[in-house]
């Protein structure tokens, strides 16, 4: 990709900004969510500006920005729909070491902004590296329409609770403490009882996790015939965002294996023969309560099971799916 996404830590910095029509107002508006401080220079700004310079959410500066205002900036918008102007602003920021952003102007910017999805402190940001803008636009709407206004209220509960949640294990006890509380318990609080319940409600959730019993070890099996993730069945898909080791043999697209969880263990195989009996190799990982998945790229015998639960761990098998054929055995079937 040729722009990685990040989150910028706005506290303390200084955004600039220089122009004062209606790209500006734009790029402000989305600005303004930030916590640093801006200063938005231009010589005929629109009566917006200065109703926000009024109310303290901006600084306004009547005049053009000057080379000794950028050292010390983090970012700094070019909005003056001149482009001769937004190369002079590009030119300041490159010398003071700035990153710049060219309204409109993909290529002379050194970063873009996103379309975003805010469900403060929860924020979805989604680019397309300018290649199709309604497209991003498109994604936003569906994703604005999905996620719940109140979702930032229970992510800001859960913010607050998290030095509690440590005194479960790390890992599995705690993912299943979190998905609990946002899948149900927190929107059925929520609507019950509105923001005020959500603590009362993680109080007792957490109580009653801490209760519990351990989770045992699990192991779970499944193949793909297909380097194409698409292909992989939803059950397999749900394994390895779960999985907290990935055995997979070295045949498995680097796209499938994506689909897992960054924090999961991952071993390959690339020489299967070389590693114990695959079920001991299964079930020594699970034994220590995690979740095993073995991916296979190709169909599975049906001995592998038998052996992994002679350990008594519970044991899942997902049937795969094959590849495309190739384009040879479609002609000669046709």
């Amino acid at each position: 990709m040729r722009h990685f996404p990040i989150f910028v830590n706005m506290d303390g910095t200084r955004i600039l900004l220089s122009g004062g029509g209606e790209a500006a107002l734009a790029k402000l508006r989305l600005l303004m969510k930030t916590t640093a401080r801006i200063e938005v220079f231009a010589e005929a700004p629109a009566a917006e500006l200065a109703a926000w310079d009024r109310e303290g959410r901006i600084a306004l500066h009547r005049r053009p920005l000057a080379a000794a205002d950028v050292p010390g900036a983090t970012l700094l918008y070019a909005a003056d729909e001149d482009p001769v102007r937004d190369a002079e602003i590009a030119g300041m920021g490159a010398a003071a070491g700035v990153l710049v952003n060219i309204v409109d102007n993909l290529d002379d910017s050194a970063f873009i902004t996103p379309a975003m999805v805010d469900r403060d402190p929860v924020c979805i940001a989604i680019g397309t590296e300018g290649a199709a803008p309604m497209l991003a636009r498109s994604i936003k709407a569906d994703l604005e329409a999905r996620l719940p206004a109140s979702l930032g209220l229970l992510t800001r509960a859960a913010r607050g609770f998290r030095k509690a949640v440590e005194a479960l294990p790390h890992g599995r006890p705690r993912r299943a403490f979190w998905s609990e509380y946002f899948d149900s318990t927190g929107p059925e609080a929520y609507d019950a009882g509105g923001e005020v319940a959500l603590d009362p409600a993680l109080t007792l959730l957490l109580d009653r996790h801490l209760k519990a019993e351990t989770p045992e070890g699990r192991i779970t099996l499944t193949w793909t015939g297909s380097d194409d993730p698409d292909l992989l069945t939803l059950k397999g898909r749900k394994a390895l965002d779960t999985a907290d080791v990935v055995i997979h043999d070295a045949g498995v697209a680097p796209a499938v294996l994506e689909l897992a969880r960054r924090e999961a263990r991952f071993v390959a195989l690339d020489r299967p023969t070389d590693v114990p009996p695959m079920p001991r190799l299964l079930t020594g990982h699970a034994e220590t309560g995690a979740h095993v998945l073995y991916i296979a790229a190709a169909p599975l015998p049906a001995s592998l099971a038998e052996g992994c639960r002679a350990s008594a761990l519970s044991v899942t098998e997902i049937p795969g799916l094959p590849g495309p054929a190739p384009a040879q055995a479609l002609k000669e079937t046709a």
